[in-house]
């Protein structure tokens, strides 16, 4: 039976990869529709646009197979630093890209900033605009991942640690016995 800890990191876990496999499932999207994605006046490369894209596909991929490493009986045969890095540099990118975007998206459409978080809008931002609730969305989209990532990869990394050190015990006995013997 689990431990709280246990089931904590397993709904941790699986939310996150609700998350992962929805911006994967996203991205591809956007990448098959990158005339829509990129839009009209769009002045980028598209080959620039479907790098990007891509990338994130392989991020949102290789996090899933991080966080089920973290859950999964066969995630202990993989290095942890394998697991640790993506799932640390994930929460990173989720961090510093989800929550300065909503924070600037709540106090502009509160009225706190509306010339932005830095007051670098000439005119106050149109809190009534598609553009503007689609950015909120987004941003607060990033915010959730931060959110279930974060959570999930502390949990996952006391876990390991626990798991690696009963299978040092496990293995120094196995290893004494072996020693013992004639």
């Amino acid at each position: 039976m689990r431990s709280k800890r246990g089931k904590a990191l397993l709904r941790w876990a699986y939310a996150a990869v609700a998350w992962l496999a929805v911006s994967f499932v996203w991205h591809v999207q956007m990448g098959v529709m990158y005339e829509d994605s990129t839009g009209p006046d769009s002045i980028a490369p598209v080959w620039l646009f479907l790098a990007y894209d891509a990338l994130i596909v392989l991020m949102s991929a290789v996090g899933v197979g991080c966080v089920l490493a973290t859950v999964g009986a066969w995630g202990r045969r993989v290095p942890s630093w394998l697991v640790r890095v993506p799932l640390w540099i994930g929460c990173a990118v989720l961090t510093v890209r989800g929550v300065p975007g909503l924070v600037e998206n709540v106090t502009t459409a509160t009225g706190l900033t509306p010339h932005g978080l830095l007051g670098l809008e000439k005119e106050a931002v149109d809190t009534r605009s598609w553009d503007f609730w689609k950015g909120m969305v987004i941003n607060g989209y990033f915010f959730l991942g931060a959110v279930l990532l974060v959570p999930t990869t502390v949990l996952s990394r006391r876990g390991r640690g626990r798991a690696k050190a009963a299978r040092g015990v496990a293995v120094r006995r196995v290893h004494g016995d072996h020693a013992a013997r004639p």
